[in-house]
């Protein structure tokens, strides 16, 4: 039942989760599609204790219990506290999704995306489809609620685009639905991932909110961090700075620039941490044999910028798709 029926006050409910995490460490690591995956948050917890995000997972796939879904919402030891984040259309399928979930790697908390703005997703009535959509969007909230009495957050965007703004209309629904936390990536549905933050919308939905709000977008280091806190934002949520730094939550906490702040050897080291924490995924996972050295090369290239003759490390490692290939180019990090 949603907390208007249920005598809850939803400010209370997010006390017992999102406002006590949020004042312990105000940082939240976003849900990223092939980023945010249960070796690569092991890494994360190396730099930050903070609520980190699963990757997106659709709940038709969860609410049948289809391995291919729910491998996503994996939560290895020491990685706590854990949301997964559920996407789709179908009001009716995030409670039984939520259900399944449950069972199935007990997640700390849930989260709504309603944020995505990839077509594929948007196809599936998911992510930014529902920012046109506010009888949906209230009927998601209301079953995620009947769901599960886990906490749970929605991650929306502005609007659709500029000149439809919803944010607030939103919040409206979430907060008289149960929800206990709302993520705004200040960013419109025709911006994708570039353009201006909208930062005004962060200030007026804080301004207005009983549940936390957190914030995201372009936060890469102190300076943007201070600017989206001056809002008045429970947290900041960061999320493509993390794939190049996973460090970066570290840094912020420290003020420090994050320039130089691992040295080679480190970042060697840091690589080969993630590749065995990968292996050892992948061998309980036999639908992820032989995906994790694609993925672990992406992040040898972000790592390696900056560094001497790093555009000739970059150009060499994709032309071998070899293991015993890439691990001799790995020896780039030790010169």
């Amino acid at each position: 039942m949603s907390s208007r029926h249920c005598g809850l006050d939803p400010q209370s409910r997010s006390n017992n989760f999102f406002r006590q995490q949020l004042a312990r460490n105000d940082l939240v690591a976003a849900p990223m599609a092939g980023i945010s995956s249960a070796p690569f948050r092991l890494i994360l917890r190396e730099f930050f204790d903070g609520l980190a995000y699963t990757e997106m997972v659709s709940v038709e796939g969860v609410k049948r219990d289809n391995p291919f879904s729910t491998e996503y919402l994996d939560i290895l030891p020491n990685d706590r506290p854990v949301v997964a984040q559920l996407f789709g259309g179908n009001p009716d399928s995030y409670q039984e999704a939520a259900e399944v979930a449950t069972k199935y790697s007990n997640p700390d908390a849930f989260d709504i995306n309603m944020g995505c703005p990839v077509k594929k997703v948007i196809k599936s009535g998911g992510g930014c489809a529902l920012l046109r959509d506010l009888d949906r969007v209230r009927a998601i909230i209301s079953s995620m609620r009947k769901g599960t009495t886990k906490p749970f957050s929605v991650k929306i965007r502005v609007g659709w685009d500029e000149s439809t703004p919803v944010y607030n209309e939103i919040l409206d629904i979430a907060q008289s639905e149960g929800a206990d936390a709302i993520i705004l990536h200040a960013r419109t549905r025709s911006q994708m991932f570039g353009g201006r933050i909208h930062y005004e919308a962060l200030a007026d939905m804080a301004a207005r909110a009983t549940i936390p709000v957190i914030g995201n977008g372009d936060v890469t280091d102190v300076e943007s961090y201070r600017r989206m806190k001056e809002t008045g934002v429970d947290g900041v949520m960061i999320g493509r700075a993390m794939m190049h730094a996973p460090w970066v939550f570290k840094v912020i906490r420290e003020g420090r620039d994050s320039q130089d702040y691992l040295a080679p050897i480190e970042l060697y080291e840091l690589i080969f941490r993630l590749y065995h924490k990968m292996q050892q995924h992948a061998s309980a996972n036999e639908n992820k044999q032989g995906h994790y050295l694609n993925i672990i090369k992406k992040y040898a290239v972000w790592f390696s910028k900056g560094l001497p003759e790093a555009a000739n490390f970059r150009a060499e490692i994709y032309k071998n798709s070899d293991e015993e290939s890439f691990l001799n180019l790995m020896e780039f990090f030790k010169r």
